[in-house]
Formats: C-alpha cells, sequence, structure tokens
C-alpha cells in the first residue's frame, strides 16, 4: 500500500492519495472512519463531484490494482431453481466492480441473453468514458437517471458488500435508497453484482429519451417479458429510471399476466402507472411533458418487449421443427 498527499492547488480540496494491491489493505482503511475515505475506481462520476467539491474527503482508495474485482463471468446454470420471471435455468452473470463498461458491452454484444444489458450499455455517454467507467462504480454512484442501476434492478441483480466485519448480498431493491444514496456503509466496498440474464426465450426491451447523445436520459424504462404458449402474457417486469429518486418497479404491469398484449391496452396500463410519480417542472421539461413522455415510454417498451418475445418463440419454434 502506497500513499501521498495531494495538495489543495488543485481543484479538489486536499487528500490523501491510498494506492491498495489487495483488497484487504482496501478494507482497513474503509473501516477506519477517521479517514473519511472515498473508493476511487473509473472515477468518471467522483472526480467531477471532487473537482466541484460537493465531495470532500479526507482520503481517495484507489483500487485499480485489484485483479479479483475484475471478473466478468456466468455462474453455472442451477435446472433445479427458477424465478418469479419464468427463467428456469437461473443463469446468472457476476460481474466485478472494477469491470469497465466497454468490457461488459463487448461480452454483452456476444452474448444473446444479455441483449438488454448490451441496448442500455451504449446509451451510457460515449464509448472514451465507457472505456474508463466501472459498472460497480455506476451502480455505487446510484444516479435515478442512469442505465446500469436501471437495467440491474429491471433484471433483480444483487450486490455483494464487503467490510472488515465481513460480507453480505442486498437485493436491487434494496440497494438503492435515495438520490445518490446506496445501501453501502462506509466501511463496505461494492466488490461484485450478480445479474439474472433472460431465458432465451423472454423478450426484453430499453428506450430512453435524451436531448442529445451523451446526455443523462430525462427517462427511460426497461422491460422482461415470458409468454404462454398461447402467448398470454405470464410474468412482465418494467423499470423506470429518471422519475424518482432511484429507478423503480412498475408494479401496474403485473395486471397483464393472463392476457395477450395489444397496443391499447398497453397504452392504458401506461396511463394507470404514471398517476403515482409527480414529476417535475424544470429547465429540462415541463412535469406534463414528462408524463406523457413516460406514459408512451411504458406502452412502447411494453409492445416492443412483447413483441421480442413472439419472435423468439417463433424462432425456437421453427428450430424445434
Amino acid at each position: 500500500m502506497s500513499m501521498q498527499k495531494v495538495s489543495n492547488l488543485m481543484k479538489p480540496s486536499a487528500f490523501d492519495y491510498i494506492r491498495v494491491e489487495t483488497l484487504d489493505e482496501a478494507l482497513s482503511v474503509l473501516a477506519d472512519s477517521d479517514l473519511e475515505a472515498k473508493i476511487l475506481a473509473g472515477g468518471q462520476s467522483l472526480l467531477p463531484i471532487l473537482n466541484m467539491r460537493l465531495a470532500q474527503p479526507k482520503a481517495l482508495v484507489d483500487i485499480n490494482r485489484l485483479a479479483a474485482l475484475q471478473t466478468l463471468e456466468q455462474l453455472p446454470a442451477n435446472a433445479s431453481t427458477g424465478d418469479e420471471n419464468g427463467r428456469s435455468d437461473g443463469t446468472l452473470l457476476q460481474i466485478g466492480t472494477l469491470v469497465r463498461q466497454r468490457q461488459l458491452e463487448r461480452y454483452a454484444a456476444e452474448e444473446p441473453r444479455a441483449k438488454l444489458i448490451h441496448t442500455a450499455i451504449t446509451h451510457i455517454g460515449h464509448p472514451q468514458t465507457r472505456n474508463q467507467g466501472t459498472v460497480g462504480g455506476s451502480l455505487a454512484h446510484a444516479d435515478p437517471s442512469a442505465e446500469l442501476p436501471l437495467i440491474f434492478l429491471t433484471l433483480g441483480g444483487t450486490a455483494f458488500l464487503q467490510s472488515t466485519r465481513g460480507e453480505r448480498q442486498v437485493t436491487a431493491e434494496q440497494f438503492f435508497q435515495s438520490y445518490f444514496a446506496t445501501a453501502i456503509e462506509p466501511d463496505e466496498m461494492l466488490t461484485k453484482t450478480q445479474w439474472k440474464l433472460p431465458a432465451p426465450q423472454e423478450g426484453v426491451a430499453f428506450k430512453e429519451y435524451r436531448r442529445r447523445h451523451g446526455d443523462f436520459a430525462l427517462i427511460a424504462a426497461a422491460c422482461t417479458v415470458t409468454l404462454e404458449n398461447n402467448r398470454a402474457v405470464r410474468n412482465v417486469r418494467l423499470g423506470l429510471g429518471g422519475v424518482s429518486a432511484t429507478p423503480v418497479l412498475v408494479a401496474e404491469v403485473q395486471q397483464l399476466a393472463g392476457e395477450r398484449l395489444t397496443k391499447e391496452r398497453a397504452r392504458a396500463v401506461a396511463e394507470t402507472a404514471v398517476k403515482q410519480f409527480d414529476f417535475p417542472d424544470d429547465y429540462q421539461a415541463s412535469s406534463a411533458y414528462r408524463q406523457q413522455l413516460a406514459t408512451v415510454l411504458i406502452s412502447h417498451v411494453l409492445a416492443a418487449a412483447y413483441e421480442d418475445a413472439l419472435a423468439k418463440e417463433g424462432t425456437h419454434a421453427a428450430n424445434q421443427g
């Protein structure tokens, strides 16, 4: 472990820079409450905040040499278990906190079951920022408009948090707590996450609205749909970003279970769902515009995921024939 003092001649306030070589070293630094340390991974969110002095930690812990946090792998399928979305094999994608967004993007481009992740991640900033930004950093930053927190929630992920006290697991629903706030305690580090991959025949869709390429989304929506043999909806899970203090799951879409989805029905469910949100008026958009935009995105992403499931069902039937 090495340490050096960064002077206050820079934009950020003065801090100690600590480069660690092992996870135990990093956790021991975080356990020292006097240091008030922050984790430095990709730095794409943290460094601008430091430069604006919105955060003034006494120390930064550089974890970029921790190879154990850079793993990206599918865990063996467990055929004996399923989940509430009808995924019979329970395949998980385990992502180390230091995996770069660009690395995940390239992996997802070659993995059909990671189509939702790939579609969403290409909307994050620009390739230059994705080359440096980490998956764990984006989740820990917890911007309610960001793409990765939304997909993590929609797919039903699990976060692994570690400290000198041990390791604990937190579901995506419990992980995000408010604006830029998570369940991570000051002495804990997000070391890895597990994402439930959609089943091969599960329909997926992602849509977002932003004013310019690279901007944060005004509103984003992600959806997964599984079908019965008669093409009725078996399970549906839809997440929204940019409408609340955290990404949220839309419970109203559960009304669609047992139905064949139509555009009219999707629109009706969307109109009901948006009534729960208090959309703000600001320089980017009026409250009425945001409500209309959310209605359109929900209905469109529902229809797109349903159509994707139908297409996959047809492909599967053709392959079986």
